[in-house]
C-alpha cells in the first residue's frame, strides 16, 4: 500500500486560512494544458507528436469528469430523468464563472464551457491537420530525418471519423459556430454521408422555416460559401425542388470571386466521396472479402457474446430483417479487447506503438454510443492517427472523449491485490472480467482473471490512474515564475511521491492516525459487546465465537490481503462469514442491491434461501437435497484463446450458418485440446483438462447457458441431423468391421461424438426438467414438443453409447461418460410421468451399487441443474426424496388448508429435525447407513422394517415415520426447512396463536445462522458464499421484522419459550448482531477515509446501493432491539441469581444507544429503538445514568432538552418529530425534577423553558368534569367573599380551608406532580423579572393566575400554589400602579384584587401551617409568605387604598329582627386600622423567625410598631399604647441587616435609614426623646455618624438637616424624595408663619422635586410600595402651593397649576388636589388686586341694562387700546385663564365670583374717567354752528327719535318703564370681551362721506365673538346728544359748518385711524330692544342658577 501523508496531522507552518478551491485549480491546470497543446499544434507538423501527447494529457484532466462537462444528450442517455444538474453550464457561465486570472491577459478561455468547447474543436482540427500533413508528405514522415516518428494515416476515413466525433462534441457546447458546421459538412460529404452534410449546410442557412424569402438581402461570407456548397450537393442529389428553394427568387446573383473561391472548401485535402468509395472498394478487395459474405458482429468478447450474436443473426434472418443470401458464408468479427494471440488477423500491425492508447479507444468503442468509432476504426486504424512517438503517461483513455467510458457503461473498480488501489479495472460491455450474466461472482472472477493475466503476461483489462482532483493528474509541476502557488493541501499530495520518503514510517503514522479517529467507535463497541457477552454468560450462553478484537484482526487481515479468503477447514465459521461479508461490502454492485432489497437478481446456484418464496412443492422438488447447495469450485468460463482460434477458423473456412452453429456447439460441448489450462495444475490434471470439454471443465455463466439452450432448441433439427449423420457413418464403420471380423478402434472423433450426444441429451434433460417444474408456467404444447425432442435425443444417446463398448470392452461401467449416461437415464426415467416411483428407487439403488463398485467417484456437472452431481451421496438423497414424496405432497396439497392438521404434521418433524441436524451434517461417512435405513423403512420395498439396524423395535409406525421425516429434513436443504417453518408459522397465524408464531420466527433465524456455519456452506467458493449470504440477510430481515413486531406488540409472545429455546435464540441473535456489525466497522473506515466505498456506474446503481446500505443499518437497529426483548425474558426467571438485573438491562440499552448514536443509526427503522428504549427505561425505573439517557432519547426524538444540567448531549442526526401527549406525560417527572434544581429565575433563560412550553402545548387544558367545575365554583365564591378578620386570625393558627370534591384521572396525576404550579410559577416569574419602565400588557400574569387556578381546582390543599396565586394578584395590583388612573377611576377593581390576594395569603398560611414539611427550603418559603402577607395587609391599610379592601359596604345582607323586622346590615365587623397593623406586625415577627437577617421584615415591623405607637386614640381604641423603643429597635435591626453594596453602580438602600431619622425627629419634636438620646439612636445609621452630636434642643434642626443632607448625598440617582420633603418640613415647621421659613422650604423643594418650570419629579424608589409615591406627590403639591401662596409667588403658582391640571395620572384624588390649588390661586389673585368678595353685586345691582351696555362698550374700547395697561386687566386675564384651565373639573362658582368681582372693580375705577372725558368732548361739539342748525331743523330725516330721558336724569319726565338690570352671565361675557384681542382693523378709504355714514359692520359671528362692540361716529354723537340733553340745538350750531368742514374731515379720519375697534356701535344702538331682551334672559338664568 502506497504511503501518503495525512493532511490533518501535518504541522502547520503558516496560519493563513485556506479555501477549498479545488475546482478552480483544476480548471486552471486544464487551461495550461490547453495552451500548451495549442502552442505545439500551431508550430507545425514537426511538433505534432508533442502536440498529440499534450492533447492526451489535456483530455485526462479532471474537468472532463465533471457531471456538467457531459453534454446534455449524454446526461440524458446515462441517467434519463434521474439526473438533475444543479450547476449546469448556463448557470456557471452566467452566474458563477470560474475565472482563471493567469489566462485572462492572453484572451484564453476563462470558463469551463469555453475550455471544453475549444478543447474538442482544436483537437478535431489537430487530427485533420495530421491528415493534411500526411497528404502533403507522401513519405509518411513528419520529420524526414527522424525515422522513428512515422505518421500512419493509411485510413483517411478513420481519421476523418475521429475528428467528426470531436467536432460533434464541440457543437454540443456551442452550436453557433457556423464555420464548424461547414467543416463537419465537408467531412460527412467525404465519408459519403450526404444526408448529414446537407443537414449541416441547411443549419448554416437556417431561416426558421420561413422559406427562402426570409433570407437577408446580404449573406455573410460563411453563409455564401454554405449556399454554394448546398447548391452543388443538391445538384448531385438531383433534388431540383430544394435547389430552386436554395436559389430563391430569380435575381441577378454575383459570382464568388476567384480569390475567395479557393476558400470555399474548408478541407481541400480530404478526398471526395467518389475517391472514398474507390478506396473502400480497394480495401475490401485487398482483404479478400467477397460481396456475399455475411458478418456476425460480436459485441462482447466471450463465448456467451458470440452465442448471442449468432442467435441475433438467426433471429434477424428469420424475421426478414437481414437478407439470408443463398450460399453465403459468415465471418465472425470480434471486438479488439483483451488478449489477442499471435497469428490471428486481429493483431495490430505495430503492437509496440501506442498500445495503451489503442486499447483505451477500443474499450471506449465497445459500448452502444451512437458516436462509437468501431464502425470505422477497424484493423488497428486508430493507432495510425497519432505519430508513433506519442507516449501518454500510462494511459490515453481520454484522448477522444473523457466521458466515453461512463457513456459506454464502463465502471472503475479497484483490482484486488493491488498495493494502493490506484490501479482500476475498467468494466463494461465487452470487458473481459465482468460476468456476462451480471451475477454477484465478481470477487472470485476478478481473482481468477488476475491470475490468468499474470500467467499470460498481458492484462485483460487496462489500468487507469485513480482520480486525483489536482494538477498532478496532468503532470504539471509547481510554477517557478512566481505565479499562482497551489494550496498547501495540494502540495501535500506531492509529498506522497517524493523519493526518499520512509514508506513504512508513513504507513505506521497513518495507521495510528486512523486508529485514533476510530478509537471512539472502538470504545463504544467494546462497551456494547462487553455488556452483551456478560449478560449472555450469566444466562449460560458462552459459545459466541471470537470477540470484537479477534473479529477486527480477521478484518485487518483481509484489508492487508484482500485476496486471502479464509476457506481452510480449521478456520472459524464466524470468521469466514465475517470475511465474506467484508468482501461483499467492498465489491457491492447493483445486482446485490436488488437481491437484498427486492429479492431480485440472478438465480441462486447453491440453493439459497430465496426459494422460500415459491410454492412448497417447488421448494421440495428443487431444494430437497443438500448437495444442491454446494456450489462448484470450477472456474467460470468467460473467454479463452480458443475463441480467437474458433473465429479465425470460421472466417477461413467459408462456413454457412448451420455449420457455424454446429461448430460453436462442438467448441463448448465436445472434448478437445483447445482449452487453456489454469496455472498451477499438475500433469495429470493437465491430461484430464485436455480431454474435458468446456461443459465439464468450467462453470458457465447464466447468459452462456441461455444462449446454448436457445441454440439447441431453435437449431435442433440441423444439429440432430448432423449428429445422426455421424452416427450413421459410425454404424457403417462398425458394420464394415464386423464384416471383416476386426476390432473397431474408436477414434477421437468417435469419442467426441459420444460425449457430444450425451452432453446434448443431458442439456435437453435439464431443459425438460425446468419446464416441467411445478412452478413453471410453460404451456403444455411446448412441454410436449420438448418431451418428444428429449425422447429422440435419449434414443440417439442410447444408440451412440451402446457402440462405445468397442473402444473399452473390459469395464465400461467405470468410465465417466458411462456413469453420466446411466445417471441421466435414471433421471429421464424419473421425469417420465408413467414411470413407477418404486422402479426409479430400484434404479437409483442399483446405481449406488455401481458407483460403489467404481470407487465412489464424484462427477460434477455444474452446468446442469437436474444432475449437478453424480455420487453416492446424491443417489441417497434422491432415494430419500422419492420416499418422502407422498408425505410432502400431502402437506403441500389441498389437505394442508387445515391449520390444525398442518401443525400436527409439521411441528414434530421440524422440532425433531433440529435435534437431528447436528448428526446429519457431521459427515458423509457417518450418514450412509442412516440414509439407507431411513429409505428402507419408508419404502418398505427392500427389506422388512424390523430387520433394519437403525430401527427401534419399541417405536410405533407413526413414531418411526416421524423420526424418518425428521432425519430427512435434517439432511434436506435449508430452503425447504425454512419454507416448512414458514408454513407452520402461517398455520399458527391462522389460529391466532402469536406465541408460536414468534417461536417459529426465532427458529427460522436459528436455522439460517446455523446453516451459515455448516461445512456444506463453508466449502463453497467465496463468491458463492457471498451470494448466499446476501440472500440469507434478505430472509433474516423479513424474519426479524416479523419477530420484533410480535415481541413489542404482544406481551404473550414469550409464553411458550423454554430456557433452551431462549438460549439458542440469544446465541443466534448475538451471532447475527456480530456479523452485521461488520458493516458498522466498514462504514467507520469509510467515514474516517481509511477505505473507499465501491463506485457505482450510474445513478440508479448509486440509489440502490444507498438503499441496500440503509437496509443493513436498519437490520442492526432491529436485531439489537430483538436481542433485548429475548434477554429481558431470559433474565426474568433468573433474577434470584443476578444482583441487579435492571441495572444490567439498562446498561445494555445505554451501550447500544451510544454505539448506534455515534454512527447516526438511531433515526433508522422509524426510530424503533429510541421509542422502545424510552418505554423500557420508564419501566426499569431509575438506574445509573437514567436521567442522561432519557434526556438523550428525548433530544433525539423531539429535539428538546429536558435537563439544563446535562450539557453534553450528542447530536445523533435524528429527524425531529412532534412531541405527543403520552411522551410529554412520561417525561414530566424528569422535567419537574430538573426544574426543581434550578432557580426559577434562571429557568427563564435555560433551554428547559422551551421544553416545558412544548410539553404544555401537547398536554393542553384539563377536561371540564363535574367535580372540576364544582371545585372551581367553590374557589370563585371564596375569592369573591368579604374579608372576615376572624378568618385571618384563625389562619395564623392553621385553621381554614375549602371543601372541595376529589378529582381523579390523568389530569389529577399531572397536577399532583406539580405541573400546573410550575407553569404558573414560570409565567409569574417571567413577568416579575422583566424590567419595566411603563405600564404594559399583563398576559403573563393572567396565564399564571389561570395555571394556579387549574392547580387548585384539582387539589385545594397546596399552600405554595395559594401563595403564588396571591403573589400574582399582588403583582397585578403593582402593575396597575404605574399611574394613578386606576386609583382615581377604577377603585373597585383594585379592591377586588386586594381581597383576592388577602384570601389567597390567608389560605396559604393556614394550609402551610397544616401541611408543609419541615425542610429548610420550605421554611424559607413560608417566611417569604409571611413577609408578602404582611406587606399586603399593611399596604391595604395605608393610602392610597385606605382600608377599602376590608370595607363591608358592598357586602350588606338582609337580616330579620324581632323589633326591627327586615333590615340590611354588615354580616360581621370589618377589619379596623389598628387590628390590621397588629396582624401585619404578627406576620412580620413570624417572618423573622426563619429569616432574621432579612431587613425588610424588621423594617416593616418597625413601621407597624411606629404606627401603632403614633396613632390617635380613636384609632387605637381600647388597646394600650406601645413603647416607641420597640419601633426603634426594629428599625436599628433593619439597618444592621442591610446587605452591602456590590459596587458603586448599585444604589444603597436608604429606606431604613430615613425611617429611623424620621421617627427620631418626631420623637424629639414631641419631647418624647431628648436630642442627645436622639443622636445616640441615630448612631445606628452610618449617615449620622459624621455629624457632630448636639446637646441642646435649639441645635436639633441643624443636626437633623445635616443628617438628611447626608442621606440625600447618598442618593445619587435622586430616586428618594422623602428626605427632601422632610428637610422642607423641618425648616418650615419651626416657624410656619415666617416668610423666611417658607422661602427655605421652597428652596428645599426646588432642589429636587419642583423644577423652575414647576415640573414635579417624584418617582417610586425600588423598595417603596406601589402607588405610594402618588400619595406623596399630592401631599407635596398641596404643601408647595401653600408655600407659594405665603410667598405671593403668583407666577410659580400659575405654572404649577397648569402642571397639576395636565398631570391627573400623577396624583391620588386629583380633583381634591386641584381644588386646593385653585382655591389658593384665587385667594392669591384677590389678595394681589385687593378684590373683596361680593363686589360684583354691589357695583352692578343698581345699573340698568342699557347704560351698562353703553358703558361696557366704552370700557372695552379702552381695554383694547394698545396703550392701555392696568393691573386689574392682568388679574382679570389670569382669572379667566384659570377658569378655562379648570374646564369644569372644579365647580366654577368661585372662579366666576372672582371674574365678576375683578370686572366690577374695573368698572367702578375706570368708567368714571372714561365718562368724564366723553362729556367734555360732547360739550365742545354742542357749540359748533352745524350742530345748532341741525337742532333747529329738527331731527334728521329718517333718524331715530331722541330719548327724552337724560343720562342719569329723572325718569318722571316721560312714562316710567320697568327697571332692567344686568345679569351675571352678561357680566362674564363682558369681562371676557374686555380681555379678548380686538379684530384686525379694516382698511378704510379717505372720503368726505365718512363724516355722515357709519363704517360697515363686521360679520355677525365676529361681532358675537368679541361682544357688543360699537363704532363711534358722528351719527352716534348726534343720537347721544339728542338723547342726553333736552336743550334744542340753535341755528348757530351749524354756522361754521362750511368753514370747519375740512377740519372735521381730518378729525374723523384721525378717529377712524386711532379707534378702529368699535365698528358696530350704531347698529347695536339700533338693536337696544334685542339686547335688553337678552339681558333679561340672562338675569332669569342667573336667578335660576342661584336657586
Amino acid at each position: 500500500m502506497s504511503s501518503f501523508v495525512a493532511l490533518n496531522i501535518e504541522p502547520e507552518e503558516d496560519s493563513e486560512e485556506e479555501i477549498d478551491d479545488t475546482k478552480e485549480i483544476q480548471i486552471e491546470e486544464a487551461l495550461k494544458l490547453y495552451q500548451t497543446a495549442l502552442k505545439l499544434h500551431s508550430q507545425g507538423p514537426n511538433f505534432y507528436g508533442q502536440a498529440a501527447e499534450a492533447y492526451a494529457a489535456l483530455f485526462r484532466s479532471e474537468i472532463f469528469t465533471y457531471p456538467e462537462s457531459l453534454s446534455e444528450s449524454k446526461r440524458y442517455e446515462l441517467f434519463g430523468d434521474l439526473f438533475v444538474d444543479d450547476d449546469d453550464l448556463e448557470n456557471e457561465a452566467t452566474t458563477a464563472p470560474t475565472v482563471v486570472p493567469t489566462a485572462a491577459a492572453d484572451g484564453a478561455p476563462s470558463t469551463l464551457p469555453q475550455i471544453l468547447y475549444l478543447s474538442y474543436k482544436n483537437h478535431g482540427q489537430f487530427l485533420l491537420d495530421c491528415l493534411k500533413s500526411r497528404a502533403s508528405n507522401p513519405t509518411g514522415s513528419l520529420e524526414r530525418n527522424d525515422e522513428s516518428v512515422a505518421l500512419n494515416v493509411a485510413s483517411t476515413v478513420s481519421t476523418a471519423s475521429a475528428s467528426l466525433v470531436l467536432f460533434s462534441e464541440a457543437l454540443e457546447r456551442d452550436e453557433t459556430d457556423v464555420e464548424l458546421w461547414r467543416r463537419i459538412s465537408r467531412i460527412c460529404d467525404s465519408l459519403g454521408s450526404r444526408r448529414t452534410a446537407r443537414f449541416c449546410l441547411e443549419t448554416v442557412l437556417d431561416t426558421d422555416d420561413n422559406g427562402p424569402n426570409a433570407w437577408p438581402e446580404t449573406l455573410s461570407l460563411e453563409e455564401t460559401f454554405a449556399k454554394a456548397d448546398l447548391r452543388v450537393l443538391l445538384r448531385s442529389l438531383e433534388d431540383s425542388l430544394s435547389e430552386s428553394q436554395v436559389l430563391g427568387p430569380q435575381k441577378q446573383q454575383k459570382a464568388i470571386s476567384p480569390l475567395l473561391r479557393r476558400h470555399v472548401d474548408p478541407c481541400p485535402y480530404l478526398p471526395s466521396p467518389l475517391q472514398t468509395s474507390r478506396q473502400e472498394g480497394l480495401k475490401r478487395s485487398a482483404d479478400g472479402i467477397i460481396s456475399s459474405q455475411q458478418q456476425i458482429h460480436v459485441l462482447t468478447q466471450s463465448w456467451a457474446g458470440l452465442g448471442k450474436a449468432i442467435v441475433q443473426q438467426l433471429l434477424m434472418e428469420a424475421q426478414g430483417v437481414a437478407d439470408a443470401v443463398p450460399g453465403a458464408n459468415y465471418a465472425i468479427i470480434l471486438p479488439k479487447v483483451g488478449t489477442i494471440p499471435e497469428g490471428t488477423p486481429h493483431i495490430p500491425r505495430n503492437p509496440n506503438k501506442g498500445t495503451e492508447f489503442v486499447k483505451a479507444l477500443h474499450e471506449a468503442a465497445g459500448g452502444n454510443d451512437s458516436h462509437n468509432l468501431d464502425t470505422t476504426m477497424e484493423d488497428g486504424a486508430i493507432e495510425d492517427i497519432i505519430p508513433g512517438n506519442v507516449k501518454v503517461n500510462g494511459d490515453a483513455s481520454h484522448v477522444l472523449a473523457p466521458e466515453r467510458m461512463k457513456r459506454n457503461g464502463l465502471v472503475s473498480k479497484p483490482v484486488q491485490g493491488s498495493s494502493d488501489g490506484s490501479a482500476r479495472t475498467i468494466q463494461g460491455s465487452g470487458n473481459a472480467i465482468t460476468s456476462p450474466d451480471g451475477n454477484a461472482h465478481s470477487a472470485a472472477l476478478q481473482e481468477q482473471t488476475r491470475i490468468q493475466d499474470q500467467q499470460s503476461g498481458t492484462a485483460n483489462s487496462m489500468c487507469l490512474p485513480t482520480r486525483k482532483r489536482s494538477s498532478d493528474s496532468a503532470g504539471l509541476q509547481e510554477p517557478a515564475d512566481g505565479g499562482r502557488v497551489r494550496s498547501k493541501r495540494i502540495r501535500a499530495r506531492g509529498s506522497i511521491l517524493e523519493p526518499g520518503v520512509d514508506e513504512e514510517g508513513t504507513t505506521a503514522d497513518m495507521t495510528r492516525h486512523y486508529e485514533g479517529q476510530l478509537q471512539i467507535y472502538t470504545d463504544a463497541d467494546n462497551w456494547m459487546f462487553g455488556v452483551l457477552w456478560r449478560l449472555l454468560g450469566n444466562l449460560g450462553v458462552n459459545s459466541l465465537g471470537p470477540d470484537l478484537a479477534e473479529l477486527k484482526e480477521v478484518l485487518s487481515t483481509y484489508e492487508s490481503d484482500p485476496g486471502a479468503h479464509a476457506s481452510a477447514p480449521a478456520a472459524e465459521a464466524q470468521a469466514i462469514a465475517a470475511r465474506d461479508f467484508r468482501v461483499l461490502l467492498g465489491s457491492w454492485n447493483s445486482e446485490m442491491s436488488n437481491t437484498l432489497i427486492r429479492g431480485e437478481g440472478p438465480g441462486d446456484p447453491i440453493g439459497g434461501f430465496g426459494g422460500a418464496r415459491n410454492s412448497g412443492l417447488t421448494v421440495f422438488l428443487e431444494h430437497a437435497k443438500r448437495g444442491s447447495q454446494k456450489a462448484s469450485l470450477k472456474p467460470t468460463l468467460i473467454v479463452d484463446n480458443g475463441l480467437y482460434h474458433f473465429a479465425d477458423r470460421v472466417n477461413r473456412s467459408l462456413m454457412g450458418m448451420e455449420e457455424v452453429v454446429i461448430s460453436w456447439i462442438e467448441e463448448l460441448l465436445a472434448p478437445g485440446n483447445r482449452a487453456t489450462l489454469n496455472p498451477g495444475e499438475n500433469d495429470s490434471a493437465r491430461h484430464v483438462a485436455q480431454n474435458d470439454s468446456r461443459y465439464v471443465k468450467y462453470l458457465w455463466p447464466e447468459e452462456l447457458k441461455e444462449m446454448v439452450v436457445r441454440i439447441l432448441v431453435s437449431q435442433d433439427e440441423p444439429i440432430y441431423a448432423e449428429l445422426q449423420r455421424r452416427n450413421v457413418v459410425l454404424d457403417q464403420r462398425i458394420l464394415e468391421a464386423q464384416t471383416q471380423s476386426a476390432d473397431l478402434v474408436m477414434s477421437d472423433k468417435d469419442e467426441m461424438l459420444a460425449e457430444l450426444v450425451q452432453t446434448i441429451f443431458e442439456l435437453h434433460l435439464d431443459i425438460y426438467g425446468r419446464i416441467t417444474n411445478p412452478s413453471s408456467e410453460v404451456v403444455i404444447d411446448i412441454r410436449t414438443i420438448q418431451r418428444d425432442r428429449l425422447g429422440r435425443w435419449a434414443t440417439l444417446a442410447s444408440d451412440v453409447m451402446s457402440k462405445r463398448r468397442y473402444s473399452d470392452p473390459t469395464d465400461t461401467l467405470k468410465d465417466t461418460l458411462t456413469l453420466r449416461y446411466l445417471w441421466s437415464s435414471v433421471m429421464y426415467t424419473d421425469l417420465i410421468d408413467a414411470t413407477s416411483r418404486d422402479h426409479v428407487i430400484l434404479c437409483l439403488q442399483e446405481l449406488k451399487r455401481v458407483l460403489r463398485d467404481a470407487g465412489d467417484p464424484r462427477i460434477e456437472l455444474q452446468n446442469n441443474a437436474i444432475m449437478p452431481e453424480i455420487a453416492t451421496e446424491a443417489a441417497e438423497r434422491e432415494v430419500s426424496r422419492l420416499m418422502t414424496m407422498d408425505f410432502f405432497l400431502n402437506i403441500f396439497g389441498t389437505e394442508s388448508s387445515d391449520p390444525v392438521a398442518v401443525i400436527e404434521n409439521l411441528e414434530p418433524i421440524l422440532e425433531g429435525s433440529n435435534l437431528q441436524s447436528d448428526v446429519a451434517v457431521s459427515g458423509p461417512g457417518e450418514t450412509d447407513g442412516m440414509t439407507e435405513n431411513t429409505a428402507d423403512r419408508i419404502s418398505g420395498n427392500v427389506e422388512d422394517q424390523s430387520t433394519q439396524t437403525g430401527a427401534d423395535p419399541s417405536q410405533s409406525a407413526p413414531d418411526a415415520r416421524m423420526h424418518q421425516m425428521s432425519e430427512f429434513l435434517a439432511r434436506a436443504s435449508s430452503s425447504l426447512r425454512l419454507f416448512l417453518w414458514r408454513k407452520l408459522r402461517n398455520a399458527y397465524e391462522t389460529i391466532e396463536y402469536p406465541t408460536k408464531v414468534f417461536s417459529c420466527c426465532l427458529r427460522s433465524i436459528e436455522l439460517i445462522m446455523n446453516d451459515l456455519s455448516l461445512p456444506v456452506h463453508l466449502d463453497n467458493p467465496p463468491a458463492h458464499r457471498q451470494l448466499s449470504l446476501v440472500r440469507s440477510l434478505r430472509t433474516l430481515d423479513d424474519l426479524i421484522i416479523k419477530a420484533l413486531t410480535l415481541a413489542l406488540n404482544n406481551p404473550l409472545s414469550f409464553e411458550c419459550l423454554d430456557e433452551e429455546h431462549l438460549q439458542t435464540s440469544m446465541k443466534a441473535l448475538a451471532e447475527l448482531a456480530r456479523l452485521l456489525h461488520i458493516f458498522s466497522l466498514y462504514e467507520d473506515s469509510i467515514r474516517v477515509g481509511q477505505v473507499r466505498a465501491p463506485d457505482q456506474p450510474d445513478r440508479p446503481s448509486a440509489t440502490s446501493y444507498g438503499l441496500a446500505m440503509n437496509k443493513f443499518r436498519e437490520m442492526q437497529i432491529r436485531i439489537w432491539t430483538l436481542q433485548y426483548t429475548v434477554l429481558k425474558e431470559a433474565v426474568s426467571p433468573t433474577q434470584l441469581h443476578l444482583l441487579n438485573p435492571n441495572e444490567g438491562l439498562a446498561e445494555y440499552l445505554r451501550s447500544v444507544h451510544y454505539s448506534l448514536g455515534l454512527r447516526f443509526y438511531c433515526k433508522l427503522a422509524n426510530k424503533i429503538f429510541l421509542r422502545f428504549m424510552k418505554t423500557e427505561l420508564f419501566a426499569l425505573g431509575h438506574t445509573e445514568g437514567w436521567e442522561y439517557e432519557m434526556s438523550q432519547i428525548v433530544y433525539d426524538l423531539h429535539g428538546i432538552t429536558v435537563s439544563s444540567a446535562i450539557t453534553n448531549l450528542l447530536d445523533h442526526g435524528c429527524p425531529l418529530e412532534a412531541l405527543d401527549r403520552r411522551t410529554a406525560i412520561q417525561i414530566m417527572g424528569l422535567v419537574l425534577n430538573q426544574a426543581q434544581g434550578i432557580n426559577i429565575k434562571d429557568l427563564q433563560k435555560s433551554e428547559l423553558r422551551s421544553t416545558i412550553e412544548k410539553m404544555q402545548q401537547v398536554i393542553g387544558v384539563p377536561k371540564q368534569t363535574s367535580a372540576l367545575l364544582l371545585n372551581k365554583r367553590v374557589i370563585n365564591a371564596y375569592l369573591k367573599s368579604p374579608i372576615n378578620p376572624i378568618d385571618l386570625y384563625r389562619s395564623l393558627q392553621g385553621v381554614g380551608g375549602l371543601s372541595g370534591v376529589p378529582v381523579n384521572g390523568e389530569t389529577a396525576k399531572i397536577a399532583e406532580k406539580g405541573w400546573y404550579f410550575l407553569l404558573g410559577n414560570i409565567a409569574l416569574t417571567k413577568f416579575r423579572s422583566q424590567k419595566r419602565v411603563s405600564a404594559g400588557p399583563t398576559d403573563d400574569l393572567d396565564v399564571a393566575i389561570s395555571f394556579f387556578r387549574q392547580d387548585l381546582d384539582l387539589g385545594m390543599d397546596k399552600w405554595e400554589t395559594w401563595y403564588r396565586l396571591a403573589q400574582a394578584y399582588d403583582t397585578k395590583i403593582e402593575e396597575d400602579m404605574w399611574t394613578a388612573d386606576k386609583i382615581n377611576n377604577h377603585k373597585p377593581e383594585l379592591n377586588t384584587l386586594q381581597r383576592n390576594a388577602v384570601h389567597c395569603y390567608a389560605m396559604a398560611v393556614a394550609t402551610a401551617i397544616r401541611c408543609a414539611d419541615a425542610s429548610y427550603e420550605t421554611a424559607a418559603k413560608i417566611s417569604d409568605l409571611y413577609t408578602d402577607f404582611g406587606l399586603r395587609v399593611y399596604a391595604s391599610s395605608r393610602e392610597p387604598f385606605s382600608m377599602e379592601a376590608f370595607s363591608l359596604k358592598e357586602f350588606t345582607r338582609y337580616f330579620n329582627g324581632e323589633k326591627e323586622g327586615m333590615y340590611t346590615h354588615r354580616p360581621f365587623r370589618d377589619l379596623r386600622l389598628y387590628p390590621a397593623w397588629i396582624l401585619a406586625s404578627v406576620l412580620f415577627r413570624r417572618a423573622l423567625i426563619d429569616k432574621p437577617q432579612r431587613w425588610i421584615n424588621s423594617y416593616m415591623l418597625g413601621k407597624c410598631l411606629w404606627k401603632m405607637h403614633n396613632c390617635e386614640d380613636h384609632v387605637r381604641g381600647k388597646a394600650r399604647s406601645l413603647d416607641f423603643q420597640q419601633a426603634l429597635d426594629a428599625l436599628v435591626h433593619a439597618i444592621e441587616c442591610l446587605p452591602g453594596r456590590k459596587d458603586s453602580r448599585h444604589d444603597p438602600i436608604l429606606e431604613p435609614h430615613y425611617k429611623l431619622v424620621s421617627v427620631v425627629h418626631k420623637l424629639v419634636q414631641k419631647k418624647q426623646l431628648q436630642p442627645e438620646e436622639g443622636c445616640h439612636v441615630l448612631d445606628a445609621t452610618s449617615y449620622a455618624r459624621k455629624v457632630p452630636v448636639i446637646q441642646d434642643a435649639e441645635d436639633w434642626e441643624g443636626y437633623i438637616l445635616q443628617v438628611l443632607k447626608a442621606l440625600r448625598s447618598a442618593d445619587k440617582a435622586n430616586w428618594h424624595h422623602r428626605m427632601v420633603a422632610r428637610a422642607a418640613h423641618v425648616i418650615y415647621d419651626e416657624s410656619p408663619s415666617e416668610v423666611l421659613a417658607a422661602a427655605g422650604a421652597k428652596h428645599e423643594f426646588t432642589q429636587q422635586i419642583f423644577t423652575k418650570t414647576m415640573s414635579i419629579q417624584v418617582w417610586r424608589p425600588e423598595n417603596e410600595r406601589a402607588g405610594r409615591h402618588f400619595v406623596y406627590t399630592g401631599r407635596y403639591a398641596k404643601f408647595f402651593v401653600g408655600l407659594l401662596f405665603q410667598l405671593n409667588d403668583r407666577t410659580s403658582l400659575e405654572a404649577l397649576a397648569k402642571r397639576i391640571r395636565k398631570r391627573s395620572q400623577d396624583f391620588v384624588d386629583h380633583a381634591k388636589v386641584w381644588q386646593e390649588v385653585c382655591t389658593a390661586y384665587l385667594k392669591l389673585l384677590r389678595r394681589s388686586g385687593s378684590i373683596p368678595e361680593g363686589l360684583e353685586d354691589m357695583v352692578f345691582r343698581s345699573v340698568a341694562h342699557d347704560p351698562f351696555l353703553l358703558n361696557t362698550s366704552r370700557l372695552e374700547a379702552w381695554a383694547h387700546l394698545p396703550a392701555t395697561s392696568s393691573p386689574l386687566l392682568d388679574l382679570l386675564r389670569e382669572a379667566i385663564e384659570l377658569k378655562k384651565l379648570n374646564n369644569g373639573l372644579m365647580k366654577p362658582t368661585l372662579l366666576d365670583d372672582l371674574v365678576g368681582d375683578i370686572y366690577a372693580r374695573l368698572y367702578e375705577t375706570v368708567l368714571p374717567d372714561l365718562l368724564a372725558k366723553s362729556n367734555d368732548e360732547e360739550s365742545r361739539d354742542r357749540m359748533r354752528v352745524d350742530h345748532l342748525l341741525m337742532n333747529t331743523d329738527g331731527p334728521a330725516l329718517g333718524g331715530p327719535s331722541p330719548d327724552p330721558t337724560p343720562l342719569g336724569g329723572d325718569s318722571t319726565v316721560v312714562k316710567q318703564q320697568r327697571f332692567k338690570g344686568v345679569g351675571r352671565r352678561e357680566i362674564q361675557r363682558k369681562a371676557e370681551a374686555a380681555i379678548s384681542k380686538p379684530p384686525a382693523p379694516p382698511i378704510v378709504a379717505k372720503s368726505s362721506k365718512a363724516f355722515v355714514e357709519a363704517v360697515p359692520q363686521l360679520p355677525q359671528e365676529q361681532g358675537q365673538q368679541h361682544g357688543p362692540a360699537v363704532t363711534l361716529t358722528i351719527k352716534e354723537e348726534a343720537a347721544r346728544g339728542a338723547g342726553g340733553s333736552s336743550v334744542p340745538g340753535s341755528v348757530h350750531d351749524s354756522a361754521d359748518d362750511e368753514s370747519e368742514l375740512s377740519d372735521i374731515e381730518e378729525i374723523v379720519e384721525e378717529k377712524i385711524e386711532l379707534k378702529p375697534m368699535f365698528p358696530n356701535l350704531v347698529s347695536n344702538a339700533k338693536d337696544d330692544g334685542t339686547l335688553a331682551d337678552e339681558g333679561e334672559e340672562d338675569e332669569q338664568g342667573e336667578d335660576e342658577e342661584q336657586e
